[in-house]
């Protein structure tokens, strides 16, 4: 048997005996496995569904349940597969059990299913509770999943090229929206919001990837340094190219929470890398850096600044939410969301414990509509879905604990990034795109409800599944 060495796993551990019992299972598993993978991080971002008449024109495309339904579907498929890996890997059973048992991010995500299990008790329509908290159960089934297979830096990297794959078409379809292109089976929704349908989760998409495209970059660039191979600075100039060019499609949607997510990620990024160089090395370079440090983080703002100011759509967008600060403070400034989280703490404060069940948010807002203070936007014509602030729905629908342990869960994985794992990563560091990432969907959170979109919700648990993996060869000492 032919023992190759796999990058991410200790040195006393092949890829053979990682991946299968005998050469020919190992390669079979393998080349699966990264299928798989492949299918999974590319085909979500982009799938829609569109109706036409008769006479062939589109009159409806179908944006988030495609992806829903996909979702709950591969993750089975994956689960099945890796039950069968673990059959024929008896080794690896082990390895699985301890990770279960010791990691305490899986135990408060099982807490937290509890909590919203519990909260489903109370609910005025307990259909939907069922239907979310199988939806957050299948979620976690793949975080775990994902958590054992990004232990191998081979998969982590299959996973992250095919996330930037998808970006790459999202990116060139919103485009060709932007210059009034229609795009033959896609609604011509307001924004170019390409296969998300509408410009807010499609920003939000962006701000959320773009670091990863960044890193990514960052790694080809190293290797042509390294290698001096043409094609790895031809890949380095591509990514970059996509970066931009998903930078500006953010910019042609003007979602302002994507904005603000941008600009979290360019203050926290160089603050962390700051304080991971303040530990070593000598005073001066470690001014040096931190000079270098500071302007970089200025060179950022000044870039997403210029981006404001050259897109009319997006400095108006600005422009208004001062105006509308300067002329009621705050509760102008939120607009809508005013009136959704006045009227949702009070849905909290009347059920602090449990809620008012998972999934039941949107059935209880009618009778919460005008407690606080009434909702302009709440009349027989139309409906609040969403309260725009996943934390503050949270707490409404699962109560006071459930939210406290989706901070511990999600906190934890920035306390992770203190535990550098260079050494076990080709001296790659990983924390750099986590930690922009979990920044930008932490703001997104606060203002948005991407934990009640299809694709948002999955990235969250490949964000939790990725930090875990990264970190875990440091913790199970």
């Amino acid at each position: 048997m032919t023992k190759t060495k796999h990058r991410g796993i200790p040195k006393k551990q092949s890829s053979v005996a990682a991946l299968g019992s005998d050469s020919f299972f190992a390669s079979w598993s393998q080349k699966t496995w990264l299928l798989l993978l492949a299918i999974f991080f590319v085909v979500p971002p982009l799938l829609v569904v569109s109706g036409y008449t008769p006479d062939g024109r589109l009159f409806c495309t179908l944006y988030d349940l495609p992806k829903v339904n996909f979702i709950a579907a591969f993750i089975p498929l994956l689960g099945v597969f890796y039950g069968f890996y673990l059959y024929r890997n008896t080794s690896r059973i082990e390895v699985c059990s301890n990770f279960l048992c010791q990691n305490t991010g899986i135990k408060f995500f099982l807490l937290l299913l509890v909590a919203m299990a519990a909260s489903i008790s109370g609910s005025l329509v307990v259909k939907a509770g069922l239907y979310n908290l199988s939806i957050y159960a299948l979620l976690g089934v793949l975080g775990f999943i994902l958590a054992q297979l990004f232990l191998y830096n081979q998969l982590r990297w299959v996973a992250v090229y095919a996330l930037l794959t998808a970006l790459l078409i999202f990116t060139g379809l919103g485009i060709v929206q932007f210059f009034g292109y229609q795009v033959s089976f896609l609604m011509p929704i307001k924004g170019p919001a390409s296969t998300f349908g509408y410009r807010n989760p499609a920003a939000h998409f962006i701000a959320m990837v773009l670091p990863f495209v960044l890193f990514v970059a960052g790694r080809h660039w190293r290797m042509w340094q390294g290698e001096k191979k043409v094609l790895q600075l031809g890949l380095f100039i591509t990514f970059l190219l996509l970066a931009a060019a998903a930078l500006l499609l953010l910019f042609m949607n003007h979602s302002r929470a994507a904005i603000m997510a941008l600009l979290a990620e360019a203050l926290v990024v160089p603050w962390f890398l700051f304080m991971s160089q303040k530990r070593g090395g000598q005073e001066l370079q470690r001014r040096v850096r931190g000079w270098q440090l500071c302007l970089g983080t200025l060179l950022l703002v000044v870039v997403i600044s210029s981006l404001i100011m050259a897109f009319p759509k997006s400095r108006q967008r600005v422009e208004r939410s001062f105006n509308k600060f300067h002329q009621g403070g705050v509760s102008r400034l939120l607009e809508a969301r005013y009136y959704h989280w006045g009227n949702s703490l009070m849905m909290v404060k009347e059920h602090p414990v449990l809620g008012v069940g998972l999934g039941n948010w949107r059935f209880n807002y009618p009778l919460y509509y005008k407690s606080f203070a009434k909702d302009p936007l709440f009349n027989y014509r139309m409906q609040v879905k969403k309260a725009h602030n996943d934390y503050l729905q949270l707490a409404a629908e699962c109560g006071i604990p459930a939210l406290l342990l989706f901070l511990l869960l999600w906190g934890r994985q920035f306390y992770l990034l203190r535990y550098s794992t260079t050494a076990y990563d080709d001296g790659e560091d990983w924390r750099l795109p986590i930690l922009a990432s979990l920044t930008a969907f932490s703001v997104i959170m606060f203002f948005s409800f991407p934990m009640q979109m299809a694709y948002s919700r999955m990235f969250c648990f490949f964000l939790l599944a990725l930090g875990e993996a990264r970190a875990w060869p440091v913790l199970s000492k």
